[in-house]
């Protein structure tokens, strides 16, 4: 028989388990391909504030994360996530089961109370509905994830996704009162498969996970603006590279590696280095 834990919020491992043996595994390793490197940023233990870069208004990079992380970390990060996203019936049930909590000040605070992975998107919902042609350009940055992570003493691990845009590619937004009421959605997307036949498009993703940024301040400097912007930037910064220097490797958005060219340029610095100091020795000898 097969154990089930009580949940505050309804998270369900077992649930995670059955689709990672099967539709996750199956997105993750046949459809989407992900690539992913740097998951040994992300803490095997204690807490920590997962900050990242959602494309795509079906937030399918999330569940790839939280499938990446669960496999190869053995944790279960908990999202912060809009109201939108649990609007409809069988959205509700998926989220809740992922471990998606409503975004506020007080679940993040119950998350990293109990020493877990807490995973926020700091453009909020209308980073997911960015234009296509806009997809890889970081918008505004609201800083109360640092200031969580101040007040919690824990730290911030930056990841980002490339990819996840090209799956339902936003090449117009339409403003409707009435559709905006009822789902809290900014806009009703338009996608070349959205909303005539709702069907993710197979690009290719590369998934980047950041070394963590441990905060030495004091809780206190979360009530301080200058040092509060000044992690923020920071934070953007890192993204912002990131992702300029996935897409600059990216050689197509269907197929092809964006780490193996990294990979490749870290060992020739490594042994420009090994080299220079190699001559240092000799000049010394």
């Amino acid at each position: 028989m097969t154990s089930h834990e009580f949940d505050d919020f309804g998270m369900d491992k077992n649930y995670i388990a059955t689709y990672g043996r099967t539709l996750f595994n199956f997105l993750h390793k046949y459809y989407w391909r992900v690539e992913h490197r740097g998951v040994e940023h992300v803490p095997r233990k204690g807490r920590a504030i997962l900050v990242g870069v959602h494309r795509g208004f079906m937030p399918w990079d999330a569940v790839m994360a939280l499938h990446t992380i669960v496999n190869e970390v053995r944790r279960y990060p908990r999202f912060l996530i809009h109201p939108g996203l649990i609007k409809f019936p069988f959205l509700f049930n998926f989220h809740t089961k992922l471990g998606g909590i409503i975004a506020c000040q007080e679940n993040a605070d119950y998350v990293l109370d109990r020493n877990e992975l807490l995973t926020i998107y700091p453009e909020g919902i209308r980073g997911a509905f960015s234009l296509f042609r806009q997809a890889y350009r970081l918008k505004k940055f609201r800083d109360d994830y640092v200031k969580i992570a101040l007040r919690h003493r824990a730290p911030i691990v930056p990841f980002v996704t490339v990819g996840s845009a090209e799956i339902f590619p936003i090449l117009k937004r339409i403003d409707w009162g009435w559709w905006k009421r009822w789902t809290e959605w900014p806009f009703f997307p338009l996608t070349p498969t959205w909303p005539v036949l709702p069907v993710p498009l197979p690009s290719k993703w590369h998934l980047q996970f950041l070394p963590p940024i441990r905060l030495a301040h004091p809780p206190e400097a979360a009530n301080d603006p200058e040092i509060v912007s000044a992690i923020t930037a920071d934070v953007k910064r890192q993204l912002t590279n990131a992702i300029d220097g996935m897409l600059s490797r990216r050689k197509s958005i269907w197929f092809g590696s964006v780490f193996q060219d990294a990979e490749a340029l870290d060992e020739d610095e490594q042994m420009g280095e090994d080299q220079l100091s190699l001559v240092g020795d000799e000049r010394t000898m």
